[in-house]
């Protein structure tokens, strides 16, 4: 490793020097690489906390002590990490006229004067400060409680330090200790180890495992053929694709984490092959899906292809930036998707991505396996600029499977749209001179657009085809028999 000093701005000028392309191509530019430029060992090591760009528009001062505001090029962010109330004084560095608070669920009422913001809490919440509509400079504040060490620690990485792992392989039982404070640069993996931890409230960061404006074919946090797993507290960010990914794990819980990606392909956390898994109180900032559920072989292992079943998310702040859908049933569903619950999550921002492809919540089901019993329920939407729901059987570039798997039983409850233009909702079977695949009994049950409920599927702003028994509100449409 090394040959560049540290991530960020620093590594764009650095390329910018070099002459491969020009500054301004960086400005909230996405790009995707198919076949990315292989990166075999860390491009930098990181040498102190002072290398980690900070924020020039904002500064956070919380119960009296100033914390530290982390840049990057598509957000800033600040762990507050407290035992007691949060007291809040955010300085806005830069002229603006609007200022949100999101989710707006939280019921969160800034005092503003001039350009400082000042906001009380009782207790911990993560959400963003956005000003005049700004996507690419938001504030991500994220208030925790603290995580002691715990006795059974095998790996710990203490307040004040900066450590290069490259890749941390675990062990069975290891518990690893990430302080407040502390930053592991490189990513993680675990394979057939039982009883695992990660826990704390330090900073993972990923960036030395992928070009500055580019994904790379490497997952960050890779737990597989795991059972007993943890993931709480730590801040997880700029990934070189997948960010949390347990395949074909049992008895996986994902709490509090902070997860926040900006390349092409940064899904946020990847269920694959997975059974008893729980996800809550996160906030995922992905490019890319940021919740996604899959049952496919991965990188290098054609193995993890099981039923995914008995996973319950609840209680995140959902940010999904251009590419991707925020909550993902799809791509690669090769085996059976049953007995999934989300509820009680906010869908602050989907993002356009270009060609209408993304969705607040969507199932794509290209493979052979059968995806039934999803539950949606609570689900608040801020933003959706393309698509509510996207629920379709289809063929497409990430799988060769011919035979496709049937959807059903998937119900819809209480969902709001709360902002933001009206967004279309598409159900759409397979057909071939051959076969034919409808999807059918989906149930929307109290759907509202901006406090009205929609009462039909016209009000849905619905388009299905090659589907039937369709409900809104208890009323069966869409009775279409089979040809």
């Amino acid at each position: 490793a090394g040959g560049v000093s540290s991530p960020g701005h620093h590594l764009l000028n650095k390329v910018k020097q070099e002459g491969k392309r020009d500054m301004k191509d960086f400005e909230n530019d996405l790009i995707y690489y198919s076949n990315p430029d292989p990166i075999e060992e860390p491009r930098f090591l990181l040498n102190s906390l002072d290398e980690l760009e900070k924020s020039s528009k904002y500064s956070v001062v919380c119960n009296g002590t100033e914390r530290v505001v982390y840049h990057t090029d598509s957000f800033d962010y600040v762990v507050v990490v407290d035992d007691e109330a949060y007291d809040l004084e955010i300085s806005i560095h830069t002229p603006f006229e609007k200022l949100a608070i999101r989710p707006t669920s939280f019921g969160i009422v800034p005092s503003v004067t001039g350009k400082t913001v000042q906001i009380h809490l009782d207790e911990p919440k993560k959400f963003t400060v956005e000003t005049d509509g700004g996507l690419h400079d938001a504030l991500f504040v994220f208030c925790s409680r603290r995580i002691e060490k715990p006795e059974n620690t095998t790996i710990c990485f203490e307040k004040g330090k900066v450590y290069n792992v490259g890749v941390l392989t675990l062990k069975p039982n290891d518990t690893v200790y990430n302080e407040e404070g502390a930053v592991v640069s490189g990513c993680i993996y675990a394979d057939h180890c039982d009883n695992i931890s990660i826990v704390g409230n330090g900073i993972v960061n990923g960036a030395c495992w992928h070009l500055p404006d580019s994904n790379a074919h490497r997952f960050f946090i890779y737990i597989k053929w795991c059972n007993n797993v943890l993931l709480k507290g730590f801040t997880a960010v700029d990934g070189p694709s997948w960010h949390v990914v347990p395949a074909a794990c049992d008895h996986v819980v994902i709490d509090d984490m902070n997860i926040m990606s900006r390349i092409v392909t940064g899904d946020g956390i990847d269920i694959t092959s997975s059974q008893d898994v729980e996800v809550k109180n996160c906030f995922i900032r992905s490019t890319d899906d940021s919740i996604c559920i899959k049952a496919h072989g991965l990188i290098a292992d054609t193995s993890t292809v099981r039923d995914v079943t008995k996973v319950y998310v609840h209680n995140n702040v959902l940010w999904n930036a251009e590419p991707g859908n925020a909550i993902e049933l799809g791509y690669g569903l090769q085996s059976e998707i049953h007995d999934l619950v989300f509820e009680d999550c906010d869908i602050i921002h989907c993002q356009y991505e270009g060609n209408m492809g993304g969705a607040a919540i969507s199932i794509h089901q290209a493979d052979g396996g059968h995806v039934h019993d999803v539950h949606y329920r609570n689900i608040r939407v801020e933003q959706a600029e393309q698509k509510l729901f996207d629920i379709k059987v289809l063929l497409c570039k990430y799988t060769q499977q011919v035979a496709k798997g049937e959807i059903n039983d998937i119900h819809f409850d209480n969902i709001q749209v709360l902002n933001g233009d009206i967004p279309v909702s598409l159900i759409r079977g397979y057909q071939t001179p051959t076969e034919e695949v409808r999807v059918h009994d989906i149930t929307f049950d109290n759907i509202t657009f901006m406090g009205q409920k929609c009462e039909t599927w016209q009000d849905l702003r619905l388009v299905t085809e090659l589907a039937n028994d369709i409900y809104v509100n208890g009323v069966r449409t869409c009775k279409q028999m089979k040809f």
